[in-house]
């Protein structure tokens, strides 16, 4: 968002009273925190399940929303090393990375039930997590 977007989202928050706010919204008292403005040259989702990376892709680059089941392979390897330094963190969740003019940066995770798919592989995902449903082992 640009300073001015998140100026005026504030203003609408701030415009309205504490009841008129639904429970888990942005509200009058939500505390943020900014940073100096990075720029982003490519962005990935990596879908994981039990804390294997089990396909990705990539969803922007630089201001163009792409597309592609592909990620170069330093990306792969960190989003792996960040897999790794938290072992259990849920069964299955998607982490986003990007790289930036200051190298791989981790942007979020989130549940894997409200991610975008993109160009994600699919059969992989859905064979993945039906595996470890049904009690299977990894291959």
């Amino acid at each position: 968002m640009t300073a001015g977007e998140i100026i005026g989202l504030a203003n609408k928050v701030l415009a309205l009273t504490e009841h008129e706010i639904p429970k888990g919204s942005l509200r009058h008292d939500t505390e943020l925190m900014f940073t100096e403005p990075v720029r982003i040259l490519k962005e990935w989702r990596l879908w994981v399940v039990r804390d294997e990376i089990v396909t990705f892709s990539l969803y922007k680059e630089g201001s163009r929303v792409v597309y592609r089941h592909e990620i170069d392979d330093d990306a792969l390897e960190f989003a792996g090393a960040l897999v790794m330094a938290n072992p259990d963190y849920s069964s299955a969740y998607v982490v986003d990375i990007c790289r930036t003019d200051h190298g791989l940066k981790m942007l979020e995770t989130n549940c894997i039930n409200a991610a975008g798919f993109y160009a994600a592989d699919l059969l992989k995902l859905v064979s993945s997590i039906d595996a470890f449903s049904d009690g299977r082992v990894r291959n």
